[in-house]
């Protein structure tokens, strides 16, 4: 029997694996796809209300890419209790769009609920540090 993290981290690798590979119907099988799912991002529209907001925003997502995108999980601390769980770590993105290369580290703290002994996130934020003095996202971060 493995443990709720060992769950919650085959869930973050399933993940991985269909976000990199750019397939939806995998991806959004990680997520709970209830009508109050909320989300945070760092591309707008930046706040995601609704299932259908949610979807169509990972598929403009995808369709942006020149290629598969990139994605690494740096160190993660899991917290569980009962059915509840959320996750704090930084996320490495990159990839190639509209021929201009990026790769960035951004800071994430997920939400988990476990459904019918399942666990599924249900709610994501993803965001990037903030030069004070310029107000401007830091995307050249490196942990």
């Amino acid at each position: 029997m493995t443990t709720n993290e060992e769950q919650i981290r085959a869930l973050r690798n399933e993940w991985l694996e269909a976000a990199q590979s750019r397939n939806l119907d995998r991806l959004m099988e990680t997520y709970y796809p209830g009508p109050d799912y909320l989300g945070y991002d760092v591309m707008p529209p930046f706040i995601f209300e609704g299932w259908d907001m949610f979807r169509a925003h990972w598929k403009r997502f995808f369709d942006m890419f020149d290629g598969d995108p990139i994605f690494e999980w740096g160190a993660t601390k899991i917290h569980c209790s009962g059915d509840v769980a959320f996750s704090t770590g930084l996320t490495r993105f990159a990839g190639s769009i509209e021929g201009k290369a990026f790769d960035m580290w951004t800071r994430e703290t997920l939400g988990y609920r476990k459904f019918e002994g399942s666990w599924r996130i249900i709610h994501d934020h993803v965001s990037v540090p903030i030069d004070l003095e310029t107000n401007v996202g830091v995307t050249d971060f490196q942990p």
